[in-house]
């Protein structure tokens, strides 16, 4: 059981992740702390989300996979990791968890980084849409929000209660969405949610997330 602490948010707190800007204004002795720092923290991160992926069905997801904690030019701004559906292990859809300094979040994401190699189209994912209201039915959707996918990170995004509550909303949110892909998750804000357990909020958020996802099968 790991808790979603500050320090984990804090590491995000920096003026600089480029490491040739950091090595100008750090000592080596500088340089070398903060890349432990951040690996620690990381290290943390990637345990808790094999634990997470453990507690999966082994024959329905493939392999989790955990970015790394550097591109190697910079430190990462945020972690991340996916989750997919073994049916859909090589599909552009897939359960995205990011951690950075504003909160923890896991959600149903179209992946469009290098999704030239994978399989499926925006369009396709975006047929969820008019899925989401029956699959919320029975959601308690405290933190639950939607978001499009060029929308800032550090965004306030759109709760899922004033979506479903709002034909208005819904459909002009659809609408903007469709012009790219839409995101879906449940957030934990930093100084705001506590969270004792982040495998076991991870975990219950991907199952949450499950039988909206699978549609895509």
């Amino acid at each position: 059981m790991t808790v979603l602490s500050e320090d984990m948010f804090a590491i995000f707190d920096q003026p600089e992740f480029s490491f040739k800007k950091i090595k100008e204004n750090h000592s080596p002795a500088e340089v070398a702390e903060l890349k432990n720092t951040f690996k620690s923290v990381w290290q943390g991160w990637k345990k808790v989300n094999q634990t997470v992926a453990s507690q999966l069905p082994t024959n329905k997801f493939a392999k989790v996979h955990v970015e790394s904690w550097t591109n190697g030019w910079n430190l990462r701004d945020h972690y991340w990791a996916s989750y997919r559906l073994s049916e859909m292990a090589n599909a552009n859809p897939c359960i995205g968890v990011m951690l950075d300094r504003k909160q923890l979040q896991i959600y149903l994401m179209f992946q469009h980084y290098k999704s030239e190699q994978r399989e499926g189209t925006p369009a396709a994912y975006n047929q969820l849409l008019a899925k989401i209201p029956q699959w919320a039915r029975n959601l308690d959707n405290t933190n639950w929000y939607l978001w499009d996918k060029d929308e800032m990170e550090f965004d306030d995004h759109l709760p899922l209660a004033k979506y479903l509550d709002n034909q208005d909303i819904q459909q002009q949110f659809n609408k903007e969405a469709q012009q790219s892909s839409f995101l879906l998750g449940k957030f934990a804000f930093r100084k705001r949610d506590d969270v004792e357990n982040m495998e076991e909020y991870i975990l219950t958020a991907i199952k949450e997330l499950l039988p909206l996802y699978q549609q895509l099968l």
